[in-house]
């Protein structure tokens, strides 16, 4: 073994027996609560719930009930919760009893800089403090128009490919709804134009922020670790470690910190003298988010102002989260909509009535409403796509589960009581400090006590009742809440937590729903999401037809594409076609037909 082989072997186990240690110290502090037993002495549960889990986790919710005890790395007892009541004390609440992992801050640190999903405490509550406005409705609207076109564009490249007599041909979306949603960001929020669109031009630092996710998941197991490194080794000898690391893939992770803390500092540069040159002339200033973030701090007062690094790493921060979940979303709309020709009908016929419909307010030709860029409040409000977009992102939440660590000891009360490991009902859980909580976001979603007992359907009507019926319907969600509105979040949820059913609610931001979870470290930006979201669909199903392929092997078999859970949920292809590992997404697309509306 080489001296540095030997070097990490060393590292490794000291951390392990420090780890191993402390998990003796804590074993059986979670014993009365019901779980599966541990299937590995290293990974536990953890391989089965995060690798490729789906099945394995609504195994777990049938069988167990909403906090089930499961095993992380090296055996350590967490966990997994998603009772409404619970998860209202753990985001809302108790929040400061609910942290989020040194794991998960430190690893984004070193990746990202002092962004939101990087900082704790008072430093996040100031970040957020200025951030918050910034994604405004009246700053959405005004952002609007500025990306509209970005969606034209995106049609203009797919459509280059497609025959003019309607025929259908096999293309992989999802390199095309990447760079289209990276490109939202950075017109929309950073106010740069990365042109993606144009594979000819695109920049090491869009590469960067569209692989760092999947490049990280080869050294997922890692993660643990890194608090430990941070905390006890110097700088030089963590780049020594990774230098003599048997794991190319930090390597490549350092590589990708180091270009995108620079990328991002020439970024924040430029837009600072942007607007520092615009000065105070309403004319001269420009409307896309960063621009109105840095006006907002330099006007702020000195102890509210954020450092010139936690505004860089916003833009890291932005530029990732705003990419990953959206081109998954949005993706996993068109295979459903491929799914669904009715819906799909259905959906693309009230678009091209909402768009004519604007086309004479204006004073546009009809016959050019697919170029119709329809305002805010018209996109936001069209009650089928909205429909569409929510029962999407509630049955199929692009990340499925959150971490928090409690930072003390706590008691959960519970809405549904649960069956201890010895079969008594509790109808509270204590949680010792120090105890990891996943919060499986697929299992609030699917609870079928909250959303009925088709929650596990794809079901858009669910969002379509009339407000007079809404309110007697236990499968239907209330409106969305502001952030860090927990008067709101409370009376939702009901006081009383013996309550009917059909009165719970999450304490989602996002229709009730936990996929851009809830409280004060909920997504800040879940409605320039929706909105970008909604625009994309709009423009690509006004234009053309989606299907899942239909080309046939020797064998006669299809390309069958299958959605794999690797903290994001991915599509890929099953062998023979695929490898079931490499992110793709075919679909067989043509031009719209006449036969392709509602008549």
């Amino acid at each position: 073994m080489s001296f540095s082989g030997a070097l990490w072997a060393f590292a490794v186990l000291y951390v392990v027996w420090k780890a191993s240690a402390l998990v003796r110290g804590r074993a059986n502090t979670l014993a009365a609560i019901a779980g599966p037993a541990k299937e590995h002495w290293l990974t536990g549960n953890f391989h089965r719930i995060f690798k490729d889990g789906l099945q394995y986790n609504l195994h777990l919710f049938r069988r167990y009930g909403s906090v089930i005890k499961v095993h992380g790395m090296l055996g350590v007892e967490q966990l997994l919760v998603y009772d409404p009541l619970a998860l209202q004390h753990i985001l809302v609440k108790d929040a400061d009893a609910f942290e989020e992992t040194d794991m998960f801050i430190e690893t984004n640190k070193l990746l990202f800089g002092d962004g939101l999903i990087s900082t704790l405490g008072q430093q996040h509550r100031k970040q957020r403090k200025l951030l918050n406005p910034v994604f405004s409705l009246a700053n959405l609207r005004a952002v609007l128009p500025r990306i509209q076109p970005i969606a034209n564009e995106l049609v203009d490249r797919l459509r280059s490919g497609l025959p003019q007599d309607g025929g259908a041909v096999e293309m992989d979306l999802l390199p095309w709804l990447r760079m289209g949603t990276i490109e939202y960001v950075g017109r929309g929020i950073l106010g740069i134009d990365f042109n993606c669109l144009d594979p000819a031009k695109a920049s090491d630092y869009v590469n960067a922020i569209s692989t760092v996710q999947h490049v990280a998941i080869r050294a997922l197991l890692l993660r643990p670790f890194v608090p430990w490194v941070v905390r006890h080794l110097s700088l030089y000898w963590r780049n020594m470690l990774v230098d003599w690391s048997p794991f190319p893939a930090l390597r490549e992770l350092r590589e990708m910190a180091r270009l995108m803390d620079k990328a991002a500092r020439q970024m924040f540069l430029s837009k600072k003298a942007e607007v520092e040159n615009a000065g105070h002339d309403p004319e001269g200033s420009t409307t896309d988010l960063m621009s109105i973030m840095i006006r907002a701090n330099s006007s702020t007062e000195d102890n509210a102002r954020l450092s010139e690094d936690e505004l860089v790493g916003q833009i890291n921060t932005f530029a990732l989260a705003g990419q990953e979940t959206t081109t998954s979303a949005l993706a996993r709309l068109l295979w459903v909509l491929a799914q669904e020709p009715p819906a799909q009908t259905r959906l693309r016929s009230e678009v091209r009535e909402a768009k004519i419909t604007h086309a004479r307010a204006i004073g546009m030709n009809e016959s050019e409403w697919q170029r119709v860029s329809l305002p805010y409040d018209v996109l936001i409000g069209l009650p089928y796509l909205d429909a569409v977009v929510r029962e999407t992102l509630r049955l199929y939440p692009s990340t499925n589960m959150m971490y928090r660590v409690a930072t003390k000891d706590a008691t959960l009360p519970l809405h549904r009581p649960i069956r201890s490991s010895t079969g008594e009902e509790l109808s509270t859980v204590y949680v010792p400090k120090g105890t990891n909580v996943i919060i499986s976001i697929l299992g609030a979603n699917r609870n079928t006590h909250v959303w009925g007992p088709d929650a596990n359907e794809w079901r858009p009507e669910r969002w379509l009742a009339p407000a007079s019926e809404s309110d007697n319907a236990e499968n239907r969600a209330p409106r969305d809440l502001d952030f860090g509105d927990e008067s709101v979040m409370s009376a939702t949820l009901g006081p009383d937590a013996s309550s009917e059913s059909k009165n719970v609610r999450y304490p989602g931001v996002f229709g009730s729903m936990m996929t851009f979870l809830g409280g004060s470290r909920a997504c800040l930006g879940f409605k320039f999401a929706e909105m970008e979201i909604k625009q994309i669909l709009a423009t690509l199903i006004s234009t053309m037809h989606f299907d899942l392929p239909s080309a046939v092997d020797g064998q006669g078999e299809r390309k069958e594409v299958y959605w794999r859970i690797d903290g994001l949920q991915v599509p890929v292809v099953r062998p023979p076609h695929g490898d079931l590992r490499t992110a793709q997404a075919p679909f067989d697309i043509r031009l719209v037909k006449d036969e392709d509306f509602l008549l």
